[in-house]
């Protein structure tokens, strides 16, 4: 898994579908070759020749895609910046990630409350989520705690949609999605920024960001902290607050010409309210989100590199029930890895690793397991000839619980003509069933809700197929994705424990659009899908099945101003499609302006029409609110 920060800010990343932009028919130059590599740590080695290759090289490098550097990413990719971010003014990570293309998510209540992710009609659970390349996941609940997640700490997101087990193993069947956290540019560079808003929503992020030829730091705090609202339609009529406070740090430092060593940090604190099944008590929740990593490099030869991380995550929550604590749940993730980047020639380059990891569960419930391992190895290919590009992959993972499995990747790119591309692609991916599927003891919740797991689950396993066509005109750039996916023995939830369904079938379009009319620079993203049961014909339950988001902002001086729509056909809450939750349209506006170089102020208003709709049944989502913001950014 991808250490800390691969890309250097000065790469300029545009923000798009980096499968929809015009790469060059040449493979990556050799200055790029030296210093673009699987790491930090190894840019750090090679700095001297990030400044040449930068004035010379403008499109998207992403490392994500291919667990290694590339220009021509072949896979739909989207790269999200910290300008972006700004842009948009989006105060959580649900909402940022809602926004990009082939994303649905669900969140039961407001800001702070669980959130659930998913990439092309699969689970939740089926995204691996990279944090400076460390997995970040709950081994109970088997996804992601994104709600938790502050904005403010991050400089940018790759999203890749599609399968990657080829690569990265289990959880990869719906995508990948990495954060990269701030880092350090040269000189010393405060930064701070103020909000205040709708629900008594604050913000206040501070940093420093520093460096010099050798080393560069990253230093910020982050709080969050709002009333909140009523979560869910059916409980307690009060306000459900939620408060986060996180703090980041990434230091990398070049030893001598050939190795560098690269450290990250991310510990976010939460505290959240929410209703229970008893409207008579109150409800709370404390949680800690904390990623670790380390990592060297060393370029043994020109032509090779050998990269070696260690990291930890961690994801720790306790319930209370009127200050008593009724539950905790702590899982611990531990991952090595050694890598070795081989430059074959200027048109090929191989990639062999080896990776091993650990999860542990400490928790107040008896599992009958709280451990298990996996060790895996895998080769990769990344190569051009002529018109043509791929990316070849195979992957080998033993599980302690569940035995050997062998997947792979394969994508292939043509070059029609300049600024035409067309791409196809095939992946095999599978997951193992989390410690709550698998070994949840029998508890009785009351009210009737009961719930066990269930020891003989089997691993779901998924094959997948893609194709797509990359345009880049002097109109705009734009790509259309066809995709399919057959997925055996998906978890699912009868109510009371976990089953397999005998096959789930995904399939859909996806389409992306970036140009620029009359000076507003418009960005638009649909998919239109149909994720369904075989056996029963019903659609899978929480997924919406039309997608559609747009972009238009534009910059007159000192002043900016944009607008964001955002449309969501219906879903079904449950499995057997009895109970509808209708679409939606949410409108957000925002403007800003730049009081000098280092002053800004920014002003956004959401759910401008003040819709009311649900992502979960029973559960409130915010209807229109504002926020103030004031930035220091020298």
């Amino acid at each position: 898994m991808q250490p800390a920060g691969c890309i250097p800010q000065n790469f300029g990343a545009r923000v798009s579908d980096s499968s929809g932009v015009k790469m060059k028919q040449s493979y990556e130059p050799k200055a790029l070759r030296t210093s673009v590599r699987l790491t930090l740590a190894a840019i750090a080695v090679s700095s001297f020749h990030i400044s040449t290759f930068a004035s010379e090289q403008l499109e998207v490098v992403t490392v994500t895609a291919n667990r290694m550097p590339s220009l021509n990413v072949l896979a739909p990719t989207t790269v999200v910046t910290r300008d972006e971010i700004e842009r948009l003014q989006i105060n959580d990570l649900p909402t940022l990630l809602s926004r990009q293309s082939g994303i649905d998510v669900t969140m039961s209540g407001g800001i702070g409350k669980s959130s659930r992710i998913f990439i092309r009609g699969t689970n939740s659970d089926h995204i691996l989520v990279l944090v400076d390349g460390v997995k970040w996941h709950s081994a109970t609940l088997g996804s992601t705690s994104i709600q938790d997640f502050p904005v403010e700490q991050i400089e940018r997101i790759e999203i890749v949609r599609g399968p990657r087990s080829g690569l990265y193993g289990a959880e990869a069947i719906g995508g990948v999605i990495q954060i990269f956290t701030r880092e350090g540019q040269q000189g010393i560079d405060p930064y701070a920024k103020v909000s205040y808003g709708t629900h008594n929503s604050k913000k206040v992020a501070t940093g420093v960001s520093g460096g010099n030829g050798d080393t560069s730091y990253n230093l910020s705090f982050n709080h969050q902290s709002t009333d909140g609202i009523n979560a869910k339609t059916d409980k307690n009529p009060d306000d459900d607050g939620y408060r986060n406070n996180s703090v980041s740090a990434k230091l990398q430092h070049r030893l001598n010409e050939s190795v560098a060593i690269g450290f990250n940090f991310i510990r976010a604190e939460g505290l959240n309210e929410f209703d229970g099944f008893n409207a008579s008590n109150d409800y709370f929740g404390e949680s800690v989100q904390q990623v670790l990593g380390a990592d060297i490099a060393w370029n043994v030869t020109n032509d090779w590199l050998l990269d070696f991380q260690l990291a930890e995550s961690r994801d720790q929550s306790e319930s209370f029930t009127n200050s008593t604590s009724s539950s905790v749940f702590n899982t611990q993730h531990r991952f090595t890895s050694l890598i070795n980047t081989f430059d074959i020639n200027p048109e090929h380059r191989l990639n062999v690793g080896l990776d091993y990891e650990t999860d542990q569960v400490d928790s107040s419930s008896v599992f009958t397991k709280t451990s298990r391992d996996n060790k895996a190895g895998f080769i990769s290919w990344q190569g051009q000839s002529g018109k043509q590009n791929w990316l070849l992959s195979t992957r080998h993972d033993n599980n302690e619980a569940f035995g050997s499995y062998n997947t792979g990747v394969a994508d292939w790119g043509y070059w029609l003509q300049d600024g035409l591309q067309i791409t196809a692609s095939l992946g095999t991916a599978f997951k193992a069933p989390t410690f709550n599927d698998l070994y949840f003891p029998f508890t009785d919740f009351g009210y009737g809700f009961t719930f066990e797991g269930n020891p003989n689950l089997k691993p779901e396993k998924s094959r997948n197929y893609g194709l797509g066509l990359n345009v880049d005109s002097n109109f705009g750039t734009w790509s259309v994705q066809l995709y399919k996916s057959n997925v055996r023995d998906l978890i699912s939830s009868t109510g009371s424990t976990m089953v397999n369904i005998a096959e789930a079938k995904i399939k859909g379009i996806e389409f992306d659009f970036i140009t620029e009319i009359s000076g507003w620079a418009v960005a638009l993203n649909a998919t239109v899908l149909k994720s369904e049961d075989e056996a029963t014909g019903k659609i899978l339950r929480r997924r919406a099945q039309r997608l559609a988001n747009i972009h238009a902002d534009k910059q007159w001086g000192n002043w900016s101003a944009g607008a964001s729509w955002k449309l969501s056909g219906h879903r079904f809450e449950d499995t057997s499609n009895a109970i509808r939750l209708d679409g939606y349209g949410l409108l957000d506006l925002r403007a800003a302006y730049q009081i000098d170089s280092a002053w800004s102020l920014q002003a956004s208003v959401s759910n401008v029409l003040n819709k009311d709709y649900q992502t979960v049944n029973n559960f409130n989502s915010l209807k229109r609110t504002a926020m103030l913001t004031l930035s220091y950014t020298p």
